[in-house]
């Protein structure tokens, strides 16, 4: 048998702490992602399960996110049913104790709400489209509830590593700092906006707009995750060509032939927005989103006319 040296134990050990070093956290979405690099910094390792240029709702369960998952000591899903569709069966494969429903490494970020949206009532069922019986999953685009969910985020990373937990809780604080500076920046210069009305492809935007104030007067896609009918379509560019000062705003995986022959029809801009980070180029933090997202609707609302 071989003689384990000091030396030879010490680099053993090392390797061990190396292999071991930084708590792995598995996002679902890339502003989960985002946000969980944010809090954690140094001491995490991130990995993200659904890219921000795919739509979150479909996403192939295939082997190799699973085995992303099977490696996690933290699971953190945006919750209210968004990847109900292929969140399960990835867990179910990937076979960690770690991630499953109600371990610790389970970190469903959307109890860390005040106020969830759309919320349907009794009697609503699949026939009514993609509806979220947990009510619209869509959070991420609003920054107040993402420093909630940081701070979620921090209180979760700090119970499984102690030793960093006032290093995930500094952070979350400097992520909340840096949100109340450009809550104000963001809500100025929305203003110009919020002088017109806005027609939605999809449910996706509805925090956004509760959080800006705009007035949204309908949705293209009347039963969230079916094609919408010529009659309801027909009955919103009529709508909007009464209105006259209209912003059509779709996702930039939306079907935006649709939203784009509508606007047309209204004879309103289409704005196409970015509906996660890494939607797009250039786009690879939360605040860049954001400042995308409020200066393509202030470009938008200075193209449309008016009644």
């Amino acid at each position: 048998m071989k003689r384990i040296t000091p030396m030879i134990l010490a680099a053993l050990l090392l390797g061990a702490a190396s292999a071991s070093a930084g708590l792995k956290v598995v996002a679902t979405t890339s502003d989960l992602g985002n946000l969980a690099a944010l809090v954690g910094g140094e001491d995490v390792e991130v990995s993200i399960l659904c890219p921000g240029d795919s739509d979150p709702h479909y996403l192939p369960a295939k082997p190799s996110l699973a085995r992303k998952l099977g490696k996690a000591d933290l699971l953190v899903y945006n919750g209210l049913e968004l990847e109900v569709a292929w969140l399960p069966p990835l867990i179910t494969k990937a076979r960690n104790p770690k991630v499953r429903p109600g371990a610790k490494g389970d970190l469903d970020c959307s109890t860390a709400l005040t106020e969830i949206l759309d919320v349907p009532g009794r009697g609503a069922d699949r026939g009514q489209g993609d509806i979220h019986p947990l009510g619209n999953p869509h959070y991420n685009l609003d920054p107040r509830a993402m420093v909630l969910v940081a701070q979620r985020m921090a209180a979760r990373m700090g119970e499984l590593d102690p030793d960093h937990a006032a290093d995930y809780a500094r952070r979350a604080d400097a992520f909340a700092q840096a949100m109340r500076g450009k809550l104000r920046e963001w809500e100025t210069a929305i203003a110009p906006v919020r002088a017109g009305h806005i027609l939605l492809y999809h449910q996706t935007w509805t925090y956004l707009v509760h959080w800006l104030g705009l007035d949204v007067y309908g949705e293209i896609e009347h039963r969230p995750g079916i094609a919408p009918s010529p009659k309801h379509v027909q009955q919103m560019v009529e709508r909007g060509r009464e209105l006259g000062d209209v912003i059509v705003v779709a996702a930039t995986w939306s079907h935006i032939d649709v939203a784009r022959r509508t606007a047309e029809r209204i004879g309103a801009p289409l704005a196409v927005l970015p509906a996660a980070t890494g939607a797009e180029d250039g786009i690879d933090g939360y605040i860049q989103l954001i400042d995308t997202i409020v200066a393509r609707l202030v470009a938008a609302a200075g193209e449309r006319g008016g009644p």
